[in-house]
């Protein structure tokens, strides 16, 4: 009999360590639901008071323009030189064209055959080469801006994540 007597005690205690555990877990979720509703009312109530405060939104807006200027400054010399490197191809392209031009004259009026044949090969040789210049420059300086962009991106991401406030 006493091992038939222990059993509802023991269940008695199981379901008084259940609901004590329910109990535990009730109030926990409560209080974490009282934090979240306390700290939603204090961004309201934030957001409100910088509504309605006229200096507080210019200063706002203040801070936005700022950092919107500190941007630009900070994007115009990652465009100047990749542009500038860019108007130096150019010009090198335009004055290997021009040689390459004055190549392709004076192999159409040789009179011989030989000679036409060697100053056409001259001038294809260089047209290759040229090409191929032009080619790696303009891979060197995707290089450069690609790097440069990725810099930056990364730069603007640290100062976004070091001015965001850490949540718990």
């Amino acid at each position: 009999m006493k091992t038939h007597a222990n059993k509802p005690s023991d269940e008695a205690k199981e379901q008084a360590a259940s609901m004590s555990e329910m109990a535990d877990a009730l109030r926990k979720n409560c209080e974490q639901a009282l934090r979240t509703n306390l700290k939603f009312q204090e961004e309201a109530g934030r957001w409100w008071s910088s509504v309605f405060n006229p200096g507080s939104c210019a200063q706002q807006w203040q801070e936005q323009l700022n950092a919107l200027t500190r941007t630009a400054n900070s994007l115009l010399p990652l465009a100047q030189q990749p542009v500038g490197e860019l108007i130096d191809l150019v010009e090198k392209s335009s004055r290997s064209s021009a040689t390459l031009m004055k190549q392709a004259l004076d192999a159409a009026q040789t009179s011989t055959l030989s000679e036409s044949q060697a100053k056409w090969t001259e001038f294809w040789t260089s047209s290759l080469e040229a090409a191929q210049a032009n080619t790696e420059a303009l891979s060197q300086i995707s290089s450069k801006t690609i790097d440069s962009w990725a810099s930056f991106i990364r730069k603007s991401t640290e100062a976004t994540e070091a001015r965001m406030p850490k949540s718990a």
